[in-house]
Parts: C-alpha cells; structure tokens; sequence
C-alpha cells in the first residue's frame, strides 16, 4: 500500500498562513475561526494550534508576512531602473491588486478593526504602515532632487496622502467600481509629475 505523500517542512504553515491573510482581508479578524482555516486545508484543528497557539499569534505572523512580501517588493524596486513616479505608480497598482479579490487592503484591515486587533498584530500593522510610508517617502525625495516630481511640503507629508488616497480610492472601488481606484490613481500621478516632464 502506498504511503501518503509527505508535505515539504513548513507547507502546512505556509498554507495556513496564506489561508489566513486571504481571509482577514475579505472577512475581517472576527470573520473565520481555527476549525474553518482547519475544515477548508482538509487538516485537524491541532496542526493549526501547533504552529500558532492562538489567533492572535496567527493574525500578527499574517501582518509580519504582509511586511516580508512588501519588503521583497521593494528590492525588486531597487533593481529597476525606473524613475520615481513610475514605481510610486506601481505601489498603487500593488495597492489595486486588492480589487481583482474583493479583498480589502491589510491596513484598511488593520484602520477598521484596530481596536479588536490583539496588540501583537497591531504592532506589527503600525510597522507596515512605516515601511510603505518610508519606502514613499524616500521615491517621492529623490524624485524631486531629479527635477522629476513638483510638490510642497514634505516628503512623508506626501507619502500620507498618497497613502490616505490609495485607501480611500480602494473603498470607492468597492462600491462603484474599479474605474473610481484609477482616476484617483491618475490624479495622484498627474499632480506629481514636474510640469517639465513630459507623460
């Protein structure tokens, strides 16, 4: 009689894992328990508790991942030789990648539920929100040192409000469609551009 085929080390946490962030996103924290992550794998609910001994633990692991997925982002950033307002257009195309799932962004997760989340995912949501708002931060400094984007102010003062539209765009999303994240997305990048630069 064949044996069951093992596992790779560490997939069934890896499943869990992905299984959880999908859902926090389109359910919210209340909105799945262990027993249904553990139904859906085809799993018993120990190996859920195995690898996160309660949902909390889960729930922070999911907002830690979100922050390691943002950060190999970044490094493929790096690589590209694109200007500024090119990648701060893809940010927000990550961002509208949340549409093609109706799954809401990890911080609009983290801005709605803040005050039921456990302290561990609030804290690792708050270091999410830093590193996009750092990330922005530094593409919005260096485009305007180039002479390739036109605004005043600060450059995190910039960040938070692409950040702040990015959101708000993703709401209206939901309710109207995806043409209402576009014209934000457009608007974003047109108020940017230096008027030297052309389209």
């Amino acid at each position: 009689m064949a044996q069951p085929k093992k596992r790779p080390r560490g997939e069934t946490r890896r499943r869990i894992l992905r299984l959880a962030a999908e859902w926090l996103q389109q359910r919210g924290y209340h909105g799945f328990s262990f027993g249904q992550i553990a139904e859906a794998l085809e799993i018993q609910s120990s190996a859920v508790h195995y690898h996160f001994p309660a949902k909390p633990d889960l729930v922070a692991a999911v907002f830690a991942g979100y922050r390691e997925d943002f950060a190999w982002w970044c490094e493929q950033q790096a690589k590209s030789r694109e200007g500024a307002l090119a990648q701060i257009g893809h940010f927000l195309d990550l961002e509208a990648r949340n549409l093609d799932d109706e799954r809401v962004c990890p911080l609009g997760v983290a801005g709605v539920e803040y005050a039921s989340l456990p302290a561990e995912a609030c804290a690792e949501a708050e270091a999410l929100r830093d590193d996009l708002a750092a990330w922005l931060s530094r593409r919005l400094e260096t485009g305007r040192e180039r002479g390739e984007l036109a605004f005043d102010g600060a450059a995190m003062d910039q960040a938070q409000l692409i950040m702040a539209a990015a959101q708000g765009a993703l709401q209206l999303a939901r309710l109207h469609g995806q043409a209402d994240f576009r014209a934000v997305r457009r608007a974003l990048l047109t108020g940017l551009r230096h008027p030297t630069v052309q389209a």
